[in-house]
């Protein structure tokens, strides 16, 4: 988070916490399996999921002991869905450093991946909750079913918007939801401000998705670690390239690029072009911007004034992060 973007004093101290214990549990058996998981882990990333469980706990009853390790699991839920994803993906590079199939091998990384989520469950089921089981299961299966949805589309325009849609609901947003559930949950909070935080959580989720989807075309690579571009070399059709195809008289050459599964270097620099000189970024940020303005009008009838001033931070916080 930005110094423009402040959390809670207490969130703060205990995300710390989240942090060592990530460390600590993934560490507890030796052995391959933890090195690599660890690699991942310590890549980095901005931990968006452990704060909104523990924003959410904040609700009513901040229970600091049941939250943390509720944040833990799900980062090591999204973590082991990184790991799977880079495999499928042959992913060589994430936030900079090597993946696990690149540094060691795809074996290793499948069973790195097996390896957190089975932590995960192991932490949540100790919190003796069954509510919390059940949506973490959801949202694991939305994840597998959303990346195998994710395969059988690319390279390929046989697919719509709605379609778009569907997959990042399922590989991004539902984990953000089942966050904010989770903690929530834990808090005892009101069935409505449950309710209200997982809607949050959802929308939240998908305008990160498509502002991601954005940074593909049009972002920096010191920035994000990675080549930008990737997104069209796997074949992947975003909101950017669906706009863009639809304004864009050199519509046969982008098309030809989303089908073609050896694209060079200097084809997939001038498709770039092609979409910056529509106004599909500029389109797609617009409405990426309309569902963080439905999260925030989800969380309106919080009564927590300092829970909702967090959320709506970090709403502000995934908008301005792209402009």
């Amino acid at each position: 988070m930005s110094k423009g973007h402040l959390l809670p004093l207490c969130v703060k101290e205990d995300l710390k916490q989240v942090e060592d214990e990530l460390t600590r549990v993934v560490s507890s058996k030796e052995g391959k399996l933890a090195e690599a998981a660890l690699t991942t882990l310590k890549a980095g990333g901005k931990r968006l999921r452990p704060i909104l469980v523990l924003l959410a706990g904040m609700i009513n009853l901040y229970d600091a002991s049941k939250l943390i390790h509720a944040a833990v699991a799900v980062e090591l839920v999204h973590t082991a869905s990184l790991i799977h994803d880079d495999v499928l993906d042959g992913a060589d590079t994430r936030r900079g450093s090597p993946t696990i199939n690149a540094a060691w091998n795809k074996k290793t990384a499948v069973s790195a991946g097996d390896y957190l989520f089975g932590i995960a469950f192991e932490i949540l089921s100790k919190l003796d909750n069954p509510y919390l089981m059940k949506v973490m299961s959801e949202a694991v299966l939305a994840l597998s079913v959303g990346e195998l949805h994710q395969m059988r589309t690319r390279y390929s325009l046989n697919q719509t918007m709605d379609d778009y849609l569907a997959k990042i609901k399922s590989k991004t947003a539902v984990l953000f939801s089942t966050a904010c559930l989770i903690g929530a949950t834990l808090s005892e909070a009101k069935k409505v401000e449950i309710e209200a935080l997982g809607r949050y959580g959802e929308n939240l989720g998908m305008a990160f998705q498509i502002y991601d989807d954005v940074l593909d075309i049009s972002g920096d690579k010191k920035v994000l670690g990675k080549p930008i571009g990737i997104d069209l070399k796997d074949g992947m059709v975003t909101m950017p390239v669906f706009l863009a195809l639809k304004e864009t008289p050199q519509r046969a050459y982008l098309q030809n690029v989303v089908e073609n599964v050896n694209l060079t270097e200097e084809e997939i620099k001038k498709a770039i072009e092609i979409i910056e000189a529509t106004s599909a970024i500029k389109e797609t940020k617009r409405r990426a911007k309309g569902f963080v303005e439905k999260a925030l009008g989800a969380i309106e009838l919080i009564e927590n004034d300092d829970v909702r001033g967090s959320l709506c931070s970090i709403g502000e916080f995934v908008i301005d992060r792209y402009h």
